[in-house]
């Protein structure tokens, strides 16, 4: 995998992964794993009844529908610097995908000003603090922006708020998933989000490893 790519395009599909520690072999290329809170290291994901679904989760807020495109993990205080994903199953419905860079680009430029200046509440459950949407590790500068654990906390922030709410509600590129195809996505410049529901959507599973 090609790392000076990955940072340019922001994200990179990786064929030949297809099963867990294929995943996490190919995230160790890369970078540290990073164990969900009860510790599991690739976490499955399916579908979840709206009812069944964690208060303030996406899928408690968007049932079957789509996601839209989000910065994983914007509830930390430095977000995961890649995701990797891994789908089979019913892999009719894509996951979507777009670097921020360009989202900004189809914005009035004066929306780019206002973006490095505004200031974002976020609020995840018992966690509060505020941010900003460009961050600093080290000479890297990445982004974070979740439209429904981010509200704005200044006029900057409300005007991109206005602006940025459209924008990560499109689609962005589309991955099809085959079963054996991992993407590696770099979250400090990548969104991501869950395309539309297909007819008689049945199992869809999709592997996720965070990876810093």
């Amino acid at each position: 995998m090609d790392l000076a790519e990955l940072q340019t395009k922001g994200w990179l599909l990786v064929d030949g992964v297809s099963s867990q520690a294929e995943l996490l072999d190919l995230g160790k290329t890369i970078g540290s794993p990073v164990p969900t809170p009860n510790g599991e290291l690739v976490k499955e994901i399916r579908r979840i009844p709206p009812g069944e679904a964690p208060q303030g989760s996406q899928s408690a807020i968007y049932g079957a529908g789509r996601f839209p495109l989000h910065t994983d993990t914007v509830f930390w205080p430095m977000p995961v610097r890649y995701v990797l994903l891994r789908g089979y199953g019913d892999t009719r419905r894509p996951t979507t995908v777009k670097r921020f860079s360009d989202l900004l680009r189809e914005c009035d430029p004066r929306i780019h000003a206002l973006a490095k200046s505004s200031v974002w509440l976020v609020r995840a459950g018992t966690k509060r603090f505020y941010c900003s949407l460009r961050f600093r590790c080290g000479d890297f500068v990445g982004w974070r922006y979740d439209v429904d654990l981010m509200s704005p906390s200044n006029d900057a922030a409300i005007q991109v708020d206005r602006v940025m709410r459209p924008l990560v509600a499109s689609e962005g590129d589309s991955i099809t998933w085959s079963g054996n195809t991992a993407a590696v996505i770099c979250n400090w410049t990548s969104l991501h989000g869950r395309g539309a529901q297909p007819p008689d959507e049945g199992v869809r599973i999709i592997e996720r490893l965070y990876v810093r």
